[in-house]
């Protein structure tokens, strides 16, 4: 399916650009998204499934995020050993 595909796609993008922590726009767009998923607004547009697929594309977004700082605190021949490869 085209829709998947694309989908899927840009959820990867996603994914992969969250880990840019340095770019202010993309922070600020990505704070904007969590608000949007999480917070007070309510789109009466938005059907339920398009609801829970934006906070599950999010909460991995910010899962990746996490999983890519965490990746420098680990022991110094951890770290070396994984980056080496």
């Amino acid at each position: 399916n085209d829709a998947e595909l694309h989908r899927f796609r840009q959820i990867v993008i996603n994914v992969v650009m969250a880990t840019d922590i340095l770019d202010k726009d993309l922070n600020s767009f990505r704070s904007k998204r969590w608000a949007r998923a999480f917070g007070d607004e309510s789109d009466l547009e938005e059907t339920e499934k398009d609801k829970v697929d934006r906070k599950a594309t999010i909460v991995i977004e910010h899962m990746i995020q996490a999983a890519d700082v965490a990746h420098t605190m680990q022991h110094w021949h951890i770290y070396r050993k994984w980056n080496s490869r």
